[in-house]
């Protein structure tokens, strides 16, 4: 199975303050090794959303480093045709730039969106399968299974 990871899921498995940080941290950690597809864009995204609210530059580039070689990662450039099939989908579905290219990311590379942000869930095409951290988890497969497909949880919802 194909993954493209929010930034939202990585902000919020790096700072043990978040609401989140739990199933975040969670979800990284079971997919390490997995297919990852996430835009370049990831990373300034992450860096800003640590370094603006606290000040922490140290954490910032911690989190962007890790990133960077976080295992199954494949960082996906932002070429003119992503870009406009990226306007194309905000456009489409009132969405914000950055939401949209994570969509086409995920759109690309036939991968399972997932993400914290309610209204990129919510606005995301049928064309991606997009869910939250929580609900990967309650589907993820049990210990030593794969999953092969994520055609089956689309039932489930």
């Amino acid at each position: 199975m194909n993954l493209t990871i929010d930034a939202s899921v990585f902000v919020s498995a790096a700072r043990p303050s978040e609401k989140q940080y739990p199933l975040s941290y969670k979800f990284l950690q079971m997919v390490k090794g997995s297919k990852i597809f996430s835009p370049t864009l990831v990373f300034a995204e992450c860096g800003a959303a640590i370094a603006r609210p606290t000040g922490d530059s140290l954490l910032s580039r911690r989190l962007v480093n890790l990133m960077k070689h976080f295992p199954g990662m494949t960082p996906i450039p932002l070429d003119l045709s992503l870009a406009i099939r990226a306007a194309e989908i905000a456009i489409e579905n009132r969405l914000r730039g950055a939401d949209a290219v994570y969509i086409a990311v995920a759109e690309d590379f036939d991968a399972v969106l997932v993400s914290w942000d309610e209204e990129m869930l919510e606005r995301c095409p049928e064309s991606v399968f997009a869910m939250s951290p929580e609900k990967w988890l309650e589907n993820a497969p049990r210990t030593g299974e794969r999953v092969l497909n994520h055609s089956s949880w689309k039932d489930s919802d």
